[in-house]
């Protein structure tokens, strides 16, 4: 017989796998249990834990934690285990953590925790006494796992909702979680109003709960209005900021002191400072000196020197652009997206306190069933043991003549005689009125003849009454509500020794405002080398090396640093260059410290910064902005010159036309009408010209015919100036070709 063939529609299979897919990783792996507040790895993490370890236990190797609980109930790898064990034991991620740890576990600033095979953890006091100690009693509720060869909880009976306590994030497939952690003595405060009063509003549940309660403390910059929002949607964006110090740093300087974190930089804290670096390194902080990361295990202080003579006005607009720009104050999106009956779920404050008081009654009613009904075995086997003592010689005597324990046993229960001899008239018609239960009479069976001294009668009685005390109590718990509620809120009360102060302050600060402060103009030198490198100085080192600078640079151009540059090439063009943005440039790529080149650094070459045709030569620099006071000449390499007005040259445009593009300028330069001109042949031929008999011309324009050139022949070299002064340079033999230029620019071929 051929095999049956089911058809089936390939959209509609793939589409129901995938939901299938992402429910798995929905309820399986991403989003913690509205019960307990854990993700499923987390759940088997701590269940694994508590099965190895006690918190007044030696630590284990968590090798030996992660391979018991991929083995029995995670196997999905031993690096999301791990991971998630560093996770409950980390500090600064947990107000109260849920693992002991031994060993590196990691640092606040982003390092991770050393291998699984050196670091050693333990079950934390606070997760035994809030959780663990009640486990026994859900033993009900466990299901196989993966191979069904164990069994393991589907929650953890916490006392408190851990889901508010330790807070979650996840993110599943379609959604995520994003729950902030909160303070334990506020949460208990919190359930314990919203059991005596199931109908409290949100609003008055957060006169206990003011917030979140970050394990890095810090600030949150909210209103209550947002607050009450977010508790009451489960979902709103909250503004969080780090603290900040202002401390002395020694030497007469102030110290600007990152002492809390906001949740957000866990585990970034070098890109804060790198971010603060590059602002420095920008001029938008201009003040700091230094950035240092001087806090310890749990990232005290990340500090930030700034100069001598910084007023506090001046530190206030540091810490707002900190603030605004280096991420000191950041977004934290609040999400409390959580599993309820199998299902995801955005919920509310109330809504979770309704969840978790109706599971936490549930766990108190299995749990006084069982007290209860162990008691009663207590007692019954207490009563038992007491009513054998008042007949112990009859029982010997049963033993002592019974063939087998069961007919011992049997005789103890029923009164049945039969088979067994006894020594005495009359004991075998008291025997007949035994009638004791099977507990009992196994109790008395297994009893040693020491518990027949007066202090062990004692000690029984004693006992009984102990149980009898027991069972009137779980029996009031179990038929009064109102007792087991306050039972509830004892044990939860009791809790509060795990708590500790608040940590994060609730401050609506509003949005921080950065005022944009104009840099004050600093005296800077510009360099340009033979190699067309361009680099930016301060002025005092210009003036310290003038003369290796006016021997070894093409140019040098004294500027200040709101100003701007223009480089004038043979191919006839200028190019614009901010000294601003150069200084900037030239602070990411250089390696010295300080925004200011030294003269051993490289620099940036020119090409790269103007986007210039590496064919193209530099032959004048000047300033933007005393351009337009100029009138400069143009000498080409065809013989022609013309003197063009300084402000056709004064342009924002990064690129601009400065002559004809089918000319070759040879110089450019600044003159008056007393210079005089002088250029020189390729064949030797000269001729000098006063710049007078030059006419003005527009800078596309073709200048007048200077000197008539033979075939062949064209400009070698120009040169202007004073009649007096050209006579020395007259031989042009000389390398350098000197001319006089504003602030003392010199060109050199």
């Amino acid at each position: 017989m051929p095999e049956k063939i089911n058809t089936v529609d390939y959209e509609s299979e793939m589409g129901q796998a995938y939901v299938d897919y992402a429910m798995s990783v929905i309820t399986e792996r991403a989003l913690p249990d509205v019960r307990d507040g854990l993700k499923p790895v987390q759940r088997r993490i701590l269940y694994s834990l508590s099965e190895l370890t006690s918190s007044d236990t030696p630590h284990r190797k968590c090798a030996r934690i992660v391979g018991d609980t991929m083995g029995k109930y995670h196997p999905h790898g031993d690096s999301s285990i791990y991971e998630g064990l560093v996770n409950l034991a980390q500090s600064w991620k947990l107000p109260i953590p849920l693992v002991d740890p031994h060993g590196n576990f990691g640092d606040v600033s982003g390092s991770g925790a050393a291998a699984m095979r050196y670091t050693e953890a333990r079950i934390s006091k606070y997760t035994e006494e809030a959780c663990m100690k009640d486990l026994r009693f859900c033993k009900d509720d466990f299901v196989p796992n993966f191979d069904g060869e164990e069994t393991e909880p589907t929650y953890l009976p916490f006392q408190v909702p851990n889901l508010l306590v330790s807070g979650s994030m996840g993110i599943a497939v379609g959604m995520a979680t994003n729950i902030p952690t909160h303070n334990l003595i506020e949460v208990i405060d919190a359930t314990v109003a919203y059991l005596r009063n199931p109908d409290i509003t949100t609003e008055e549940l957060m006169e206990y709960i003011q917030g979140p309660d970050f394990a890095t403390g810090g600030i949150i910059n909210a209103s209550k209005e947002t607050l009450l929002s977010i508790y009451e949607t489960g979902q709103g964006r909250l503004r969080v900021r780090g603290k900040v110090e202002i401390r002395d740093a020694g030497y007469g300087r102030k110290s600007i002191c990152v002492t809390e974190l906001p949740v957000t930089m866990v585990g970034s804290t070098e890109k804060f400072l790198t971010t603060v670096g590059e602002l420095a390194r920008n001029r938008e902080l201009p003040q700091v000196v230094d950035i240092a990361d001087r806090g310890d295990k749990n990232g005290e202080c990340l500090a930030i020197d700034v100069k001598k003579g910084t007023t506090d006005e001046e530190i206030a607009k540091i810490i707002n652009i900190l603030y605004k720009k280096a991420g000191l104050e950041d977004t934290y999106g609040v999400n409390i997206n959580c599993i309820n009956r199998g299902k995801p779920e955005v919920m509310g404050l109330r809504r979770i306190l309704e969840l978790y008081t109706r599971f936490k009654s549930e766990v108190y009613n299995k749990k006084y069933t069982k007290l209860l009904a162990e008691q009663e075995d207590v007692r019954e086997v207490k009563q038992g043991l007491l009513e054998a003592i008042d007949v112990i010689d009859l029982i010997i005597e049963i033993l002592r003549g019974s063939k087998t324990l069961q007919m011992a046993k049997k005789c103890l229960m029923t009164g049945e005689t039969e088979g067994i001899r006894f020594r005495y008239k009359g004991s075998e018609m008291d025997a007949r009125e035994l009638h004791f239960t099977e507990k009992q009479a196994d109790a008395i069976l297994a009893m040693r003849l020491s518990r027949l001294i007066g202090l062990e009668v004692d000690v029984l009685r004693k006992e009984l009454a102990d149980a009898e005390k027991k069972i009137a109590k779980y029996s009031k718990l179990l038929s009064s509500p109102k007792a087991m509620r306050d039972q509830m809120i004892q044990d939860m009360e009791a809790l509060k020794e795990f708590g500790k102060p608040r940590m994060t302050v609730i401050r609506d600060l509003g949005e921080v405002k950065v005022e944009k402060v104009e840099e004050k103009p600093t005296e800077v030198t510009v360099l340009l080398d033979r190699f067309y490198y361009l680099k930016c100085i301060d002025r005092a080192t210009y003036e310290k090396n003038a003369e290796q600078i006016a021997k070894e640079y093409r140019a040098s151009v004294n500027v200040m640093s709101n100003e701007r540059v223009l480089l004038f090439t043979d191919a006839g063009w200028v190019y614009t260059v901010k000294v601003s943005e150069l200084v900037k440039k030239q602070a990411k790529k250089l390696t010295g410290k300080g925004i200011f080149a030294k003269l051993s650094d490289k620099g940036i070459q020119v090409f790269e910064f103007c986007e210039m045709d590496k064919a193209e030569n530099i032959v004048y620099i000047t300033l933007a902005e005393t351009v337009a006071k100029e009138q400069l000449l143009f000498v080409t390499r065809e013989g022609h010159a013309k003197r063009v007005e300084g402000s056709n040259f004064d342009t924002s445009r990064k690129k601009a036309a400065a002559g004809k593009q089918d000319e070759t300028a040879i110089w450019i330069g600044p003159v008056e009408e007393t210079d005089q001109v002088m250029v020189r042949s390729a064949k030797g031929f000269y001729v000098r010209v006063k710049v007078s008999d030059i006419s003005f011309k527009g800078k596309g324009a073709a200048g007048i015919m200077l000197i008539k050139l033979s075939e062949g022949d064209t400009i070698e070299a120009a040169t202007a100036g004073k009649p007096d002064a050209m006579l020395e340079d007259v031989a042009f033999g000389r390398v350098k070709i000197t001319c006089t230029g504003n602030k003392g620019t010199k060109l050199r071929k």
